[in-house]
C-alpha cells in the first residue's frame, strides 16, 4: 500500500518549510540544527497517527458470515453450509 509514505512525505515538507524559514531569518546553525530535529521528530508521530486514521477510513473491515443488514447476528452451521453448496453442485449439472 502506498499509505507507508505519509509519515515520510509529511516529515518532509515540515523539514523543507523549517528550513526555509531559517534561511529567510538567516537564523544561526546550531539552533536552526535543534529546530530541525525537534520538527522532523514531532512531524514523524503526526504522520505517523495520520496514517494509523487513514487506514481506519479508508479500508473497510470485512464483514463476517454471521452479521446480517440488520445488525442481527445469525448461526450459520457447518451443515448449512455443506447443503447449499451441494444443492448448488446440483443446480450446474
Amino acid at each position: 500500500m502506498r499509505d507507508r509514505y505519509i509519515p515520510a512525505f509529511i516529515t518532509l515538507i515540515a523539514g523543507a518549510i523549517t528550513c526555509i524559514i531559517d534561511i529567510y531569518r538567516k537564523a544561526e546553525l546550531l539552533p536552526s540544527l535543534k529546530r530541525l530535529l525537534l520538527v522532523l521528530i514531532i512531524f514523524y508521530f503526526i504522520g505517523m497517527i495520520s496514517r494509523s486514521i487513514i487506514r481506519k477510513v479508508l479500508v473497510p473491515e470485512p464483514k463476517t458470515p454471521e452479521e446480517e443488514e440488520d445488525g442481527e447476528l445469525i448461526e450459520i452451521s457447518e451443515e448449512d453450509t455443506e447443503e447449499d453448496t451441494e444443492e448448488s453442485y446440483d443446480d450446474n449439472l
